[in-house]
C-alpha cells in the first residue's frame, strides 16, 4: 500500500518538474519562431536603413571583446555598403568602465566619421538598449546588429515597441564561455516573455 501510495506522489512530481522544464522550452521555441523571420544576411538587404544598433557586450583590457568587435565590424560593414547612414553604440557607460567610449573609439580606427556615430551611454542592458531607441528614434528603421543567439530577444522587444527592426547577425562562431551564454539567453528570453507579454 504504501509502495502504491509513493509511485503515485513519484509519478505526480515526475509530470509536474516535466512541466515546468516543457514551458521555458516553449516559451523559448515561441519568442524564436516569432521573429526568425526578421534576421537578414548582408547580401540580402535591398533599402538603406536609418540607423545600425550596436548592442554593447563587454570590454577586455579597455578595448572591445571579440563579441563586441565582430558587431562592431559588421555595421562598419553596413555602413560602408551603404545600408545604414548612423550607427549607434549601445552600453554600459561609467567614469572606469565605458563600452560606449570603446566602441566609439573602434568606429572613428576604423575609418567611420564622427558624424555618423550616435552614442546611447544608457544602454546598460538588452531591454534599456531597446528601449531607448524606441523613446528616441520610434518611427526610423533600424537594423539592430548583435549575435543570432542573441537577435532573438532583442527583436522580441523591438517588436512589442513596434520598431521597424531587422537584424544582421555578428560573425558566426562560437566564442569562449558561449555554453554559459546560451544558458543565460534562454531564462532571459522567458523573462522577457513574461516581462514584454503580459
Amino acid at each position: 500500500m504504501f509502495m502504491k501510495k509513493f509511485k503515485k506522489i513519484l509519478k505526480i512530481i515526475l509530470i509536474i518538474v516535466l512541466a515546468l522544464m516543457l514551458i521555458p522550452i516553449l516559451i523559448n521555441l515561441y519568442v524564436i519562431l516569432s521573429v526568425s523571420s526578421n534576421i537578414k544576411e548582408l547580401d540580402d538587404l535591398r533599402e538603406t536603413y536609418d540607423y545600425a544598433l550596436v548592442l554593447g557586450c563587454g570590454l577586455k583590457n579597455g578595448k572591445p571583446s571579440l563579441m563586441l568587435q565582430d558587431r562592431l565590424d559588421m555595421a562598419i560593414k553596413l555602413y560602408e555598403n551603404s545600408k545604414v547612414a548612423k550607427i549607434i553604440v549601445s552600453g554600459t557607460h561609467l567614469s572606469n568602465y565605458s563600452e560606449v567610449n570603446a566602441m566609439e573609439k573602434y568606429l572613428k580606427e576604423n575609418n567611420i566619421p564622427s558624424t555618423v556615430i550616435i552614442r546611447d551611454d544608457y544602454g546598460n542592458s538588452t531591454n534599456e538598449s531597446i528601449t531607448n531607441y524606441h523613446e528616441n528614434y520610434q518611427d526610423q528603421k533600424v537594423i539592430i546588429v548583435t549575435q543570432r543567439y542573441h537577435m532573438y530577444r532583442s527583436l522580441y522587444i523591438a517588436k512589442y515597441y513596434q520598431i521597424k527592426a531587422i537584424g544582421v547577425s555578428a560573425k558566426k562562431e562560437r566564442y569562449v564561455g558561449q555554453s554559459v551564454r546560451d544558458i543565460r539567453e534562454i531564462l532571459a528570453r522567458v523573462k522577457d516573455f513574461i516581462f514584454f507579454t503580459f
